[in-house]
């Protein structure tokens, strides 16, 4: 699926590895995404969230918020992730309410 992205989402660039190597840095055993395989797909141009398919029989995606520590968390729900059970659930109750609070700032 093409993804028609708006601010304040973008495509991953060149350095979508280092995304991955961060969060498995961040996360531990009680962290909703480990053991999980998982690409990232988008990034916010305003924060440090970062949207991941979870690579499973049946796609799930994820918005995680990066802490950038380079180190596990010693908070099981950090880094804060928000998982959503489409991409279609994710363009519209996440791109697309971040874009209209994105708006709403400038």
């Amino acid at each position: 699926m093409q993804i028609p992205f708006v601010e304040p989402w973008r495509p991953v660039g060149e350095y979508s590895e280092n995304l991955v190597k961060e969060l498995q840095r961040e996360i531990t055993e009680k962290h909703c995404l480990w053991g999980r395989k998982v690409r990232p797909i988008a990034q916010r141009v305003d924060s440090d969230d970062v949207l991941f398919e979870i690579e499973e029989r049946v796609p799930r995606y994820a918005i995680v918020h990066l802490t950038w520590s380079g180190e596990p968390e010693e908070d099981h729900r950090l880094p804060e992730t928000t998982e959503f059970s489409s991409l279609a659930d994710w363009i519209r109750d996440g791109m697309m309410a971040d874009h209209q609070e994105f708006l709403e700032r400038e």
